[in-house]
């Protein structure tokens, strides 16, 4: 069940979000304008508890008083300002509290009937307000685990005179035309959708007539057109974009049929007049070989489906094999249009509300630290060599807030090492951060090539004698590293610390991870049930060559 509240009639709204978000939804709706009051009892203000919530709302319609007071007087915003970031606040909290995702919509430019909306005198001012406004709340919302609608940048794109109906905003508190309740009502569909959604996590694209113009093996590096002038201008943007990706956690991969030198030759010599660089490249196949087979190859790489590839190429023929051989990937065909060429990105709506982790920030990095650690196994006598060289530091605590997203990424898309593969949304993770009868693990791994970020997560049900492991899971970039036993070693330690005197292990098989099959036997658990392991504490699996970090 999806509850909205909003401070305006969004009855117009309900049809387009039930089209557009996930199949067997329902909406029940809180009383317009009445929203302090449900956000603060959010139960009690529908029929039936929701499952979801949707919130939206105007300056205009919540705070109108003191913001007409500031546009007709110019009083001190400062009081409005607070009262907008206690509303984002209470948004937060609803979040965290109930344990349910929420969608929530970022306040539009305030518009009143009587005010001309060209007049320099207010409008200026009213922009300059309504930015600090938009931070507040945001701020108020803090870490929580909310994902934003940009209401502001949908008018925008729409356009006031098409957006907004006086005359039935004046009748009965419905101030949207159908057409954009339609556009609102579909992105906030869309928002909901994308709550269970994996994020696209590698954009690979081809070379020639994609990121520049023409074919470097017949033009000559210096024989492509890419630069600030028009038709080059257009890949030069599309090459900005790929960069704004790959610094919100996408991982851009180059796959060329060409001649490897003449592409190092045109990254060195054009670096002027591009915006990509091989340092933003995770991985690249500059070959002659099969782009299917080569998307394969860095999928292994990497450590990813190809599920998760978005490849992007300009000829057909490369596209339509891709397509038949691995049909998971999402195509994008280039068109010969440098203005469309310009677009790709910002049409790649699949990152529309993705929520970036500092993981995610520094991927490109530790993808290329993966690289040199591989190097250093290839060359260590044995195993255990490798990993007695690797100088591991291991840091153990319980995550806060601002861990919430990359905890429920982690949570959600690890499927090898991953004991029960229990999925929650953000959420009930937030929930669980903040429980009294449970515990969250986080652990951030370091070794002498750099940091793999937060990659190991284990939720404890915490009782009296038993501490019962829910959930462990961890990133296959660690594997057979230690890491695992670490941070066993420190739930064990904790446990014994609480009174405890016995830690429950669960396994529940999937297709994906058998390889932990025997994690808790291994590591002296007994078989007391289906699935369920114990063990007498204290425990004693803590690796020697793995340094471990505690909060004090």
């Amino acid at each position: 069940m999806i509850g909205i509240i909003a401070s305006f009639t969004p009855h117009l709204l309900v049809a387009p979000l039930l089209a557009a978000a996930p199949a067997g939804s329902e909406v029940c709706l809180a009383d317009f304008n009445q929203v302090h009051q449900s956000l603060l009892d959010v139960e009690s203000s529908f029929e039936q508890p929701p499952d979801q919530l949707v919130v939206c709302w105007r300056i205009e319609d919540v705070f109108g008083p003191a913001l007409v007071d500031w546009v007709v007087r110019e009083s001190d915003p400062v009081g409005l300002r607070e009262d907008v970031r206690q509303l984002g606040l209470l948004v937060g909290q609803a979040a965290a509290t109930h344990g349910i995702p929420v969608v929530a919509c970022t306040p539009p430019t305030p518009t009143f009937v009587w005010l001309d909306p060209l007049d320099a005198r207010s409008s200026v001012r009213l922009a300059v307000l309504h930015g600090q406004l938009v931070q507040a709340f945001v701020e108020g919302i803090g870490q929580a685990p909310v994902t934003l609608v940009d209401l502001a940048a949908l008018l925008q794109l729409h356009g006031t005179e098409r957006a907004y109906d006086s005359r039935n905003d004046l009748m009965y508190h419905q101030p949207l035309t159908r057409p954009f309740a339609q556009a609102l009502g579909t992105l906030l569909g869309e928002a909901l959708g994308s709550l269970g959604r994996p994020t696209p996590k590698v954009l690979a694209v081809d070379a020639d007539n994609t990121l520049w113009l023409g074919i470097v093996g017949e033009d000559g590096p210096d024989g492509v057109v890419i630069g600030d002038s028009f038709p080059g201008s257009g890949y030069r943007a599309f090459q900005q974009g790929l960069v704004y990706q790959a610094a919100h956690g996408a991982l851009i991969a180059l796959v060329s049929k060409n001649n490897a030198a003449d592409i190092e030759e045109i990254f060195a010599r054009r670096g002027g007049d591009m915006v990509l660089s091989s340092e933003h490249l995770a991985a690249q196949r500059v070959d002659w070989n099969s782009k299917a087979d080569n998307l394969s190859a860095i999928a292994d790489e990497l450590g990813l489906g190809v599920d998760s590839f978005v490849f992007i190429d300009d000829n057909d023929v490369e596209l339509d094999e891709v397509r038949q051989r691995l049909p998971h990937v999402d195509l994008v065909k280039v068109s010969d249009e440098p203005e469309e060429v310009a677009e790709i990105t910002r049409r790649l709506t699949a990152f529309r509300f993705a929520r970036v982790s500092g993981e995610d920030r520094v991927r490109t990095q530790m993808m290329k630290g993966e690289s040199d650690r591989r190097a250093a196994a290839a060359g260590a006598p044995s195993h255990a060599d490798f990993l007695a060289s690797l100088g591991i530091s291991v840091h153990v605590f319980e995550p806060g807030p601002a861990h919430v997203g990359r905890v429920t990424q982690l949570i959600n898309k690890t499927n090898q090492f991953n004991l029960t593969t229990v999925r929650r949304d953000e959420a009930a993770v937030a929930a669980l951060v903040t429980s009294q009868a449970h515990r969250v693990y986080a652990a951030e791994v370091t070794d002498r090539f750099g940091g793999y970020g937060l990659v190991a997560v284990a939720v404890v049900d915490c009782g009296i004698d038993v501490w019962e492991i829910e959930t462990l899971l961890m990133s296959c970039r660690v594997l057979r590293r230690g890491v695992e036993d670490a941070i066993l070693q420190c739930i064990g330690d904790d446990a014994v610390t609480a009174g405890a005197s016995k830690l429950r292990g669960s396994y529940r098989p999937t297709p994906k991870n058998g390889q932990v099959a025997a994690f808790y036997p291994d590591r002296g658990f007994t078989a007391t049930g289906e699935g369920l392991y114990d063990v007498s504490l204290p425990l004693s699996v803590a690796p020697e060559h793995v340094v471990v970090l505690r909060d004090a």
